[in-house]
């Protein structure tokens, strides 16, 4: 897992900082702490860079123009896959992760040394064992009126907006509608799959050939998906 920190109080950070890392191999966790900063846009920068699923440790009073409370929320915007945890002085403030429809998965409160370490300690095996496993990341479920289709990424060519709210799912076997956008799909997807136009997300992987000049994807099954003009150098690097 990667754990993010921010925390304004210095000694307090490296404090977290130490307790999370022994921890770690206390409990033979397979994490490490990316980024420990008193910043809450030093933490937004990061996110919106590198899209990476984190752990955050955020305290609500970072003396900033921003609280931790804010912050969760701009981080669960970016990634919404991202574990939020919050560590604050204030006992009386978790109302505001409802207010603000964070997902977070502990409300922590410095007390005293011992509590915060095993509070700290539940929190980390709780997520290592629960929440970041891969869960069914091999396939997207189609649902329409006929069926409910499990479909294996592998197998998907791309998808296609057939109509309004309408999306087409084609490989190399089959072709199932469904109702709903390419943002919806597109959120669910993994990096094998790209956008490429208002119109199509592709399997990088099923290309055979770019037509830069055409602006044409050519698929292996022979099919035909189209570049805009604003994506073609994206889609060439990719």
């Amino acid at each position: 897992m990667n754990i993010f920190i921010c925390e304004d109080n210095k000694e307090q950070r490296k404090s977290l900082e130490k307790t999370i890392k022994k921890i770690l191999i206390k409990k033979n966790i397979n994490g490490k702490i990316k980024l420990s900063t008193n910043s809450a846009y030093e933490i937004l920068d990061y996110v919106n860079e590198n899209k990476d699923k984190g752990v955050y440790f955020l305290d609500i009073d970072i003396g900033q123009d921003i609280n931790g409370i804010e912050l969760a929320s701009k981080i669960n915007e970016i990634d919404k896959n991202a574990i939020i945890v919050i560590i604050t002085s204030y006992p009386n403030m978790s109302h505001l992760i409802f207010k603000y429809h964070i997902r977070a998965v502990d409300y922590i409160v410095k007390d005293d040394i011992v509590s915060i370490y095993k509070k700290i300690e539940e929190c980390l095996m709780f997520i290592d064992e629960n929440l970041t496993k891969p869960i069914d990341n091999e396939h997207i479920t189609i649902e329409n009126n006929q069926c409910l289709e499990k479909v294996k990424y592998d197998d998907i060519l791309f998808f296609e907006t057939t109509k309004k709210r309408t999306i087409a799912l084609h490989t190399n076997n089959s072709y199932i509608e469904f109702r709903g956008t390419l943002k919806e799909v597109e959120e669910k997807l993994d990096k094998r799959f790209s956008r490429c136009h208002r119109s199509f997300i592709v399997n990088k992987d099923k290309v055979i050939r770019l037509d830069k000049k055409q602006r044409i994807l050519f698929m292996e099954d022979g099919s035909k998906c189209f570049i805009s003009i604003l994506l073609i150098n994206k889609v060439f690097n990719i």
